[in-house]
């Protein structure tokens, strides 16, 4: 077996045949793919043991314990030489497996990570890694930075791992799980393969009007603080110096504003409530400290974090409320060029 592919399933019953079909339609067969049903309740565990009837599916069943445990459960029975993730939700071009197949055997790259579409809101934004290159980890420095910015390390999806090198998902964490797994597998890579074509497509909603406490709030801070230390450290342990250009500490930050934009639509905090969260964050340590390394690349940001850096609560939330409605119109306008996917 060549390929095995891990599928983490919780309460997917409208999305997962999809996403397994996509599979199952590969022009490169030498695959198996495992379900993990996570303790579903909508029937999805039920539809994995359906489709487990086909050629290629095995289905793993354990109680609800998170993605991460999912995704650890189908590594440990993976048979295959490598390794690819996909979520349930998710799906990937007919020609997938086979073109980052070939890009692997061509350059003999330990990983190999692809462009893919950003289904968001119905909108197709195609995102792509640059031109497509092999690079060992030596000279690997700048692109990792630039990916980094780009966020294309984040996540398991867009992948092709060797299975003998794969760690472990953190499954205490909420938040940054998928890149401390792509950090720790970087460490024992010799060499990285970039493919410029987007290959996969990664599905996300507009977010609705979602309640996060103040203690989860502050949870996903410390998180995201820890994401950045461990990020930090790894960059200084592969190339011996400290990363000096900011990308690192910018993702940090981009989480906290992440954070500040959703406030708006929080229907659980009154409006003091609100201000008082931005307030919290306009007092966290590192921005007092380190929030001249910043570099931002999208200009709503950039304005935003000008006003958190100078304690202007009220400001921030007045440009985080205008901001949603802008979004929102951003993907109609898109919906309307490219047609709902």
């Amino acid at each position: 077996m060549r390929y095995s592919i891990v599928i983490p399933v919780y309460n997917a019953k409208e999305t997962l045949r999809r996403c397994v079909e996509s599979w199952l339609c590969q022009t490169e067969q030498d695959l198996e793919l495992i379900l993990v049903d996570d303790g579903s309740t909508d029937g999805s565990g039920a539809l994995c043991d359906e489709l487990a009837g086909r050629s290629h599916i095995r289905v793993i069943h354990q109680e609800n314990s998170g993605v991460s445990a999912a995704r650890n459960a189908g590594i440990r029975a993976a048979c295959g030489e490598f390794l690819l993730f996909t979520d349930s939700d998710d799906y990937v071009s007919p020609d997938y497996l086979a073109h980052m197949g070939r890009f692997q055997a061509e350059t003999d790259a330990d990983l190999v990570l692809c462009g893919f579409h950003h289904i968001y809101d119905g909108a197709d934004i195609v995102k792509l890694p640059g031109e497509s290159r092999v690079l060992a980890l030596s000279d690997f420095r700048e692109d990792f930075l630039l990916l980094y910015r780009e966020s294309f390390l984040n996540m398991p999806w867009n992948k092709l791992y060797r299975r003998n090198l794969a760690g472990s998902f953190d499954s205490s964490l909420s938040l940054g799980e998928d890149l401390l797994f792509n950090l720790d597998y970087l460490g024992k890579c010799g060499c990285v393969g970039i493919l410029a074509e987007p290959l996969c497509y990664y599905i996300q909603e507009l977010e609705g009007s979602g309640t996060l406490s103040s203690r989860k709030r502050l949870d996903r801070t410390e998180l995201a603080r820890r994401v950045c230390e461990e990020t930090e450290a790894l960059y200084e342990k592969i190339w011996g110096e400290a990363c000096r250009d900011g990308s690192i500490f910018s993702r940090y930050v981009s989480e906290m504003l992440d954070e500040c934009e959703k406030l708006p639509a929080d229907r659980s905090l009154s409006y003091i409530e609100k201000i008082q969260a931005i307030r919290a964050y306009a007092a966290d340590p590192w921005v007092k400290t380190r929030g001249g390394e910043a570099r931002l690349s999208l200009p709503d940001y950039r304005m935003l974090w000008f006003f958190l850096r100078r304690s202007m609560p009220r400001t921030v939330y007045a440009l985080c409320a205008l901001r949603r409605p802008l979004v929102s119109a951003l993907h109609r306008i898109r919906r309307g060029g490219h047609g709902k996917n």
